[in-house]
């Protein structure tokens, strides 16, 4: 009988083979996984994935319950924590029971209240690139062994591309839409500067000059400024 774990990596892969690769349903496709990785282990507390964000900083998505998500913001605020290690020494990590844990003093102490005591991460990577770790958390202790780790790494590698291609995606997408605002930012204080000109009979720079003073007196961007001039 196959794996629930295993037929969450075919799942992963079949949606990247049909191009689902928008950065809103990759990360919806990620919080599909997490229940996957929910509904596979006994006891199951919650899953989702810690992802890299722009900003360098990580956050949280997928996230299968609101227990999952003050779990791993605790780790955020103290900086240490499964999930963190998981990420940043690139492998993946088990805790067999929080109370007895003592690599992380800190983390394991302020969530001794949480219906959670075992935990598995595994890092999310690749070309070269860390971008997160997913992870499971159980209520029971001892949930996890070297199989789990076997199947949460083969979920990874495809989540992680496709994450990655998403990401690609949505950065030139972005990229190309701010070229064209900048073409059009250009053109408008161009044409902003031409009537300067023609009613101040004054050189291109002095226009732009005169731009530029109201903007920062006005408190307006410079495009804004332009269009008001041009208008």
């Amino acid at each position: 009988m196959d794996n629930p774990l295993a037929n969450g990596a075919r799942a992963l892969a079949g949606q990247m083979s049909v191009g689902f690769l928008t950065e809103e349903n990759a990360s919806k496709a990620v919080q599909s996984l997490a229940y996957v990785l929910e509904n596979s282990v006994p006891g199951p507390a919650g899953a989702g994935a810690s992802i890299l964000n722009p900003g360098g900083r990580l956050e949280s998505i997928g996230a299968t319950g609101p227990m999952v998500l003050r779990a791993d913001q605790l780790q955020y605020q103290l900086g240490q924590g499964p999930c963190l290690s998981a990420w940043a020494e690139q492998s993946a990590i088990i805790i067999q029971d929080t109370e007895q844990e003592t690599r992380w003093p800190q983390w394991t102490t302020a969530v001794e209240d949480f219906p959670l005591r075992s935990v598995l991460s595994a890092p999310l990577t690749t070309e070269g690139r860390r971008i997160g770790a997913l992870k499971v958390y159980s209520r029971n202790r001892m949930a996890f062994n070297d199989h789990s780790v076997f199947l949460i790494e083969r979920l990874a590698t495809p989540a992680a591309i496709m994450l990655n291609m998403a990401w690609a995606r949505e950065a030139r997408k972005r990229l190309v839409a701010e070229l064209m605002e900048a073409m059009a930012t250009r053109d408008m204080i161009s044409r902003a500067e031409g009537v300067l000109i023609e009613r101040m009979n004054i050189t291109s720079r002095e226009a732009f000059n005169i731009m530029l003073s109201a903007s920062r007196a006005e408190g307006k961007p410079l495009r804004v400024v332009a269009r008001e001039i041009a208008q």
